[in-house]
């Protein structure tokens, strides 16, 4: 496995010599537009896509790459593992600590290479291996979901194998909002200061060095809304798991002309005070990245879009979804310092 995780000097002067817009999170600097790798199909052929814009992206200067364990059947991981190989080990002059990535997991994945549906992967894999067992499994709608700390010690092993890094630098839980609506609101909370607690561990032996939640509508949601997640509380939750000096760094949510709540709605209380999710995230010192900025690709006006986003006062990076270099070289020219 490649060793190392991204560091403030590296990735500062990694940006800055491609000259890259930097923005700092703590103990890293960050292109303000990341990969994201959700879309696409469970195939070769998307798969050498996203390969090749990946490669290209990391030779234009973007540093940040953003996908989960369920991503295309695990196909995401395995292809960014692949190009961190390639590009660490072989022939570009990358470095382990010039770049940043993230993963997550909650939702119960599939694993295209080994043919397993999520439906099989849960029977087969993680309910006969008892990773998980039944009364762990929250189920909403059609998503399956769990907080088991178990299950999260093997997620992150599996995301470490395929990604090729001992060290994952932003590892959150994806979609908690699909746990709290069946767990209700006092089990949830219960439920993830214990995961925050298995996620403190992970952060000890090396395994992450941030955690966070990656969210739907659980964050920009009315209060009295099913899946409303409470950041005040989330953050307590982080306290009473790791102390003062905990590793609940990151918030992930959507941002986009059809979703701007995060930077209208005043849903989020803290102190006593009604605050948008992105001040909210601030005013507890949360990074916040957001995900889907061009609604999959059906906003009109793209780079007006996207640089719109990224201009937004709080918010550090856009995951943008770029399988095709052409995606990566268009939105590359928004960043140029």
């Amino acid at each position: 496995m490649i060793s190392g995780y991204a560091q403030e000097q590296d990735t500062k002067a990694f940006l800055k010599r491609k000259g890259i817009i930097s923005r700092k999170a703590g103990s890293f600097s960050v292109s303000p537009i990341a990969i994201g790798t959700h879309l696409g199909e469970m195939n070769k052929e998307d798969s050498l896509r996203y390969q090749q814009a990946i490669m290209y992206a990391f030779n234009k200067g973007i540093n940040m790459v953003d996908t989960a364990l369920n991503y295309r059947g695990m196909r995401s991981e395995r292809d960014i593992g692949l190009c961190l190989t390639k590009a660490v080990l072989n022939d570009t002059d990358l470095r382990r600590e010039d770049v940043v990535i993230s993963t997550k997991a909650g939702i119960i994945p599939g694993d295209i290479d080994a043919g397993l549906v999520p439906k099989d992967y849960l029977r087969e894999v993680l309910l006969q291996r008892e990773i998980i067992h039944p009364d762990e499994i929250n189920v909403y709608r059609h998503h399956k979901h769990v907080l088991s700390p178990t299950y999260f010690d093997f997620a992150i092993g599996e995301s470490r194998k395929h990604l090729n890094l001992e060290t994952i630098d932003i590892y959150y839980v994806h979609n908690p909002e699909y746990s709290l609506i069946p767990l209700g609101q006092r089990e949830f909370y219960r439920q993830i200061q214990r995961l925050f607690g298995k996620l403190e561990e992970e952060v000890r032996q090396g395994h992450i060095r941030f955690y966070g939640i990656a969210t739907w509508d659980g964050l920009i949601g009315s209060p009295e809304a099913e899946g409303y997640l409470s950041l005040e509380q989330l953050a307590a939750c982080a306290r009473e798991a790791g102390g003062d000096r905990h590793h609940f760094s990151f918030v992930q949510l959507p941002f986009n002309p059809g979703k701007p709540e995060a930077n209208h709605a005043k849903n989020q209380q803290i102190k006593g005070k009604w605050l948008t999710a992105i001040d909210a995230a601030r005013a507890l010192g949360l990074y916040v990245t957001v995900s889907s900025p061009l609604q999959a690709g059906a906003v009109l006006e793209k780079k007006k879009t996207l640089s719109a986003a990224i201009q937004t006062n709080g918010i550090l990076a856009a995951m943008v979804g770029m399988k095709r270099k052409e995606h990566v070289k268009e939105n590359a020219s928004i960043i140029l310092g």
